[in-house]
C-alpha cells in the first residue's frame, strides 16, 4: 500500500529576550567606540543579554509557550532545539525544555549548526511529520552568546545579543504543504574563519581552569561569505519551488549585520523593505534571530505570500528554504 505523500504547516510562532538592555551608548563606556561607529557599521543599537542568575532555559520556554499558544504540550511529538551555546552539554536543551513545558511524550534533541541552526532545525522537524512519523513538532532557536564574549573586543562584543524564537508545526494534507522547498549545505574548510573553542582539563591532572575561549571572528570573511552564499541560496530554493526570486514576497535573513542584508537586497534587485529587520534592537541572536524576526513580521503577510528563510553561520553551513504562507489560529 503507497501511503499519501504529507505536508507541513506552521501552527504558531512565539519569541523571548531577556529584559537587560545594552544600548550602544552603554558600550561606549567600556570600549573604544560611539554609538555612531557601531550604528554605522551594522545597522545595530542595542542588544539583550540575560544576567549572571538567568540561562538559556527561562526565555526557551517563553518562546515555547507563546508558539503552543492553546495547544496541550502532550500533543506535541517532537523537539527540535538549534542552539551552539546550550547552558549544559548534557542533557541537551532540548530534554530541558521538554520537562519544563511538561510535553511528556515529546522526543527531544539538540542541532548545532550555529547561525543557520533554526534552518537546518526546521527542515529537520518537518521531515519527521512529511514522512508521518510525528504529527506535530516544536522548533526552537536559543543562544546565549552574551556569557562567551570578549566584552573588551569592539569587533565581536558589539555584534551580538541573546534571543529566543520558537514555531510550532503540524502535519497537514501534500495540497496544503506550506514548506515548499529546502537547502542546507556545509563547509567545514571554512570552520576557522567562526569559532568558539570548548576548552577542558587534561589526563592525568584533569583541572578544568576555564570553560571556553571566547568567539574568534574574521568579519571580512564571513562578510564575503554571506554576500556570496546567500544569494544563491534564494535562488536555488526558488526554482526548487517552481518561482523566480521576483515571486518572493518577505526575506527573513539570519540578522548579523544591516549591511548584509542591504547588500543581499541590491544582489536580487529587491527593494529593502522587502528583506524583514530587527537587528537594531536585538543584534545578532545567532540561532533565533530567524524566529525571532519572523514572529515579529508575521502579521504582516497576506495568506499565499511567499516567504524565504536565509542563514549562515559558524561551520560554515548556509541554507534556506521557501514557505508559502497560510494564517494559523
Amino acid at each position: 500500500m503507497i501511503e499519501t505523500p504529507k505536508g507541513v504547516r506552521i501552527a504558531g510562532i512565539g519569541s523571548a529576550t531577556p529584559s537587560k538592555v545594552i544600548s550602544n551608548r552603554d558600550l561606549e563606556k567600556i570600549l573604544d567606540t560611539s554609538d555612531e561607529w557601531i550604528k554605522s557599521r551594522t545597522g545595530i543599537s542595542e542588544r539583550r543579554v540575560v544576567e549572571p542568575s538567568e540561562d538559556s532555559l527561562e526565555i526557551s520556554v517563553k518562546a515555547c509557550q507563546k508558539a503552543l499558544g492553546n495547544t496541550d504540550p502532550n500533543e506535541i511529538d517532537l523537539i527540535v532545539v538549534a542552539t551552539s551555546t546550550p547552558d549544559f552539554l548534557y542533557p541537551s536543551t532540548a530534554c530541558r525544555v521538554q520537562a519544563a513545558l511538561k510535553a511528556n511524550r515529546a522526543a527531544a534533541f539538540d542541532l548545532s549548526a550555529a547561525c543557520t541552526g533554526f534552518i537546518f532545525s526546521l527542515v529537520t522537524a518537518a521531515q519527521f511529520l512529511q514522512l508521518g512519523t510525528y504529527r506535530k513538532a516544536l522548533v526552537l532557536g536559543v543562544d546565549i552568546h552574551s556569557r562567551f564574549l570578549d566584552w573588551t573586543d569592539r569587533s565581536t562584543s558589539i555584534l551580538f545579543g541573546d534571543g529566543a524564537g520558537a514555531v510550532l508545526i503540524e502535519q497537514t494534507s501534500f495540497e496544503e504543504n506550506q514548506l515548499l522547498s529546502h537547502s542546507i549545505h556545509s563547509d567545514g574548510s571554512g570552520g576557522c574563519d567562526l569559532s568558539l573553542k570548548n576548552v577542558s582539563g587534561g589526563y592525568p591532572s584533569g583541572k578544568l581552569n576555564k570553560q571556553t575561549e571566547n568567539v574568534q571572528m574574521n568579519g571580512r570573511k564571513i562578510y564575503q561569505f554571506a554576500v556570496t552564499t546567500i544569494p544563491k541560496a534564494i535562488e536555488e530554493t526558488a526554482t526548487m519551488a517552481g518561482h523566480k526570486p521576483e515571486d518572493i514576497n518577505y526575506l527573513i535573513c539570519h540578522q548579523a549585520n544591516q549591511r548584509i542584508l542591504d547588500s543581499v537586497a541590491e544582489k536580487m534587485n529587491w527593494p529593502k523593505e522587502k528583506c524583514i529587520s530587527n537587528i537594531s534592537k536585538y543584534g545578532n541572536t545567532s540561532a533565533a534571530s530567524i524566529p525571532l524576526a519572523w514572529d515579529e513580521s508575521y502579521k504582516s503577510f497576506q495568506n499565499g505570500d511567499l516567504i524565504s528563510l536565509a542563514g549562515f553561520g559558524a561551520g560554515l553551513t548556509w541554507g534556506s528554504l521557501i514557505w508559502k504562507w497560510k494564517e494559523f489560529n
